[in-house]
């Protein structure tokens, strides 16, 4: 487990969720939703499963990937990306 990598990640996610909101047209957000999809199966990929659960890095997975009722944030990034693929575009 790279600590640098893991804070690369989350940076990059944490980035790209403020630039989302500043979105200009379709070719934008979708690239960037797409990219956040990535950097978040990268965060996964990064960690164990024991830091998923109880590591120094258990909070912000859980906060990316869990939630207590409704969609997580990685499953509101993926279904965002479906219903583009499917004709819904916000702009």
């Amino acid at each position: 487990m790279d600590k640098s990598k893991i804070e690369n990640a989350i940076n990059h996610v944490t980035s790209l969720q403020e630039r989302l909101c500043y979105c200009e047209n379709n070719l934008q957000y979708i690239k960037r939703l797409q990219s956040l999809k990535c950097w978040l199966y990268k965060f996964d990929s990064l960690l164990d499963r024991d830091s998923r659960q109880h590591g120094e890095y258990a909070a912000v997975y859980e906060s990316y990937f869990h939630s207590c009722c409704g969609f997580s944030f990685y499953d509101r990034v993926c279904n965002s990306i479906l219903l583009y693929e499917h004709g819904d575009r916000p702009f």
